[in-house]
């Protein structure tokens, strides 16, 4: 088990949606970056499943970025890495077994989940194999987005750790996790009323046994806050925009969460959820940070937390690669 004087410097990252690029960025930064503890918050699985389609002639047809491609059978490979970079779940089919699938909603979400737990167990070995001689411990939660099947997995891991609705300890300090969130447009998995969540954080945090070196690894962000910044939705899930021909900006975080912020004051808040927001932030002593998200571009966005001796964080260093 790490002591206090140990945790000299902590990573985190957070909703990188299935980017194999930015997971595996991640799993370097720990070296990279001289840190003792990486915390990967929630959203880590993707959003989008992509056909590659084998036509007569041996190349393949796909659907992405908003048009139909032909992908050359020798530009496969290098296309569906463009993807899974970006954070797409690629298979290759014939045309009957894509219509089959296209006819079979059921079917096709299937395949889905599968894709999707078959890339998170690799991860997971490639964590174990990178970072198992390394002394670096590795947290990862679920996010709002993620289906409910990923934690069985994760807690398969024997390296990685999934602390969602528990407090954990790391040496001296305690880590209280959770990656649901209030009601969204979406309607995601892992998407609860304000209140639920006011409760499950006053049920967990029961467990902390002092919030001066207390850790909350929310994935939603407190609400009213420059982390909390996403744009106005209509109906139609289209963008509200403002006099000015920009987006209008409202504040869609949990009420629940800075509420307990304000309640409990731990000396750090961890969040995600919101890609554009990314800031730091005080509320009262708590240290709240966003670090924001471009995992469709490949990129890793992170923070690095470095806690001070005497209580409280050093200002967090943003990070981008």
């Amino acid at each position: 088990m790490l002591g206090l004087t140990e945790i000299k410097k902590i990573f985190f990252s957070t909703d990188i949606h299935g980017s194999e690029v930015c997971f595996k960025k991640f799993l370097n930064a720990g070296k990279f970056y001289g840190v003792d503890v990486l915390i990967l918050g929630g959203d880590i699985t993707g959003k989008l499943m992509i056909a590659f389609i084998e036509q007569p002639d041996g190349n393949y047809k796909a659907f992405y970025l908003g048009s139909e491609n032909i992908v050359k059978r020798n530009e496969v490979e290098k296309t569906e890495k463009m993807l899974r970079d970006s954070g797409a779940y690629t298979f290759r089919t014939t045309p009957s077994e894509y219509e089959e699938l296209n006819a079979d909603p059921a079917k096709s979400e299937k395949l889905f989940k599968e894709l999707m737990i078959r890339r998170l167990r690799e991860w997971l070995a490639l964590a174990e194999e990178r970072l198992k001689g390394s002394g670096i411990p590795m947290y990862m939660t679920g996010g709002n987005d993620d289906p409910y099947e990923i934690e069985e997995i994760i807690r398969g891991s024997s390296y990685v750790r999934d602390p969602e609705g528990d407090v954990v300890t790391m040496g001296d300090y305690e880590l209280a996790s959770t990656g649901y969130s209030n009601i969204t447009p979406w309607h995601c998995p892992r998407d609860i009323a304000d209140g639920e969540m006011g409760k499950k954080i006053d049920q967990m945090v029961q467990k902390v046994s002092n919030f001066d070196k207390c850790i909350f690894n929310f994935h939603t962000p407190p609400y009213d806050t420059p982390i909390d910044l996403a744009p106005e939705l209509k109906e139609d899930l289209t963008p509200v925009l403002s006099r000015a021909g920009g987006f209008n900006m409202i504040h869609v975080g949990s009420k629940s969460v800075r509420a307990a912020i304000e309640k409990y004051q731990p000396f750090l808040g961890l969040h995600g959820h919101i890609h554009e927001s990314r800031a730091y932030i005080n509320i009262g002593r708590t240290v709240c940070v966003n670090p924001g998200s471009e995992y469709g571009e490949g990129v890793l966005r992170g923070a690095l937390i470095t806690p001070k001796k005497k209580g409280g964080i050093e200002n967090p260093e943003f990070t981008y690669g």
